[in-house]
């Protein structure tokens, strides 16, 4: 999910899974895509970093008390944009997640984590490491776990 920030982020996620619900998708996970978002009235910079992470705890809360499985999408340099730095946004609730990390270096393999960490995981769940490639005719991004 790619959160809107101008909109509520409970209202947001109960939307998404009474739309999933309403076709009988079946999904292992909500991811929420924590990127900068162009959409009008969608940006999170005109809100604090605290308060960028308050919406994401919240995110989160929302997904899990409807029984949901959640995790956070998100880079280094989005995570440093949006929370404002790579060691922001620490939090229990954030860290309880699993963590799919973009780190376009074409390497499939955590070898590198250490070195782009951030949000207080110690570890990542997904690796996308590589984007927008073609395999048998289909645009795709290349993950690792």
């Amino acid at each position: 999910m790619f959160p809107c920030r101008g909109k509520s982020a409970s209202s947001q996620v109960n939307e998404l899974i009474s739309s999933l619900n309403g076709c009988s998708a079946k999904y292992g996970m909500i991811w929420f895509d924590i990127e900068i978002n162009p959409s009008s009235g969608c940006s999170w910079a005109s809100y604090s970093a605290s308060s960028n992470c308050q919406y994401l705890e919240e995110l989160i809360t929302t997904a899990k008390n409807a029984g949901k499985s959640v995790g956070v999408y998100s880079s280094t340099y989005e995570w440093e944009t949006v929370m404002g730095s790579r060691y922001a946004c620490a939090s229990t609730t954030v860290k309880s997640v699993p963590l799919w990390y973009a780190h376009y270096d074409n390497s499939a393999s955590f070898s590198d984590y250490s070195g782009v960490a951030f949000g207080g995981w110690s570890k990542p769940a997904i690796k996308q490491y590589e984007g927008d490639v073609t395999h048998c005719g289909c645009g795709v991004d290349l993950n690792y776990y």
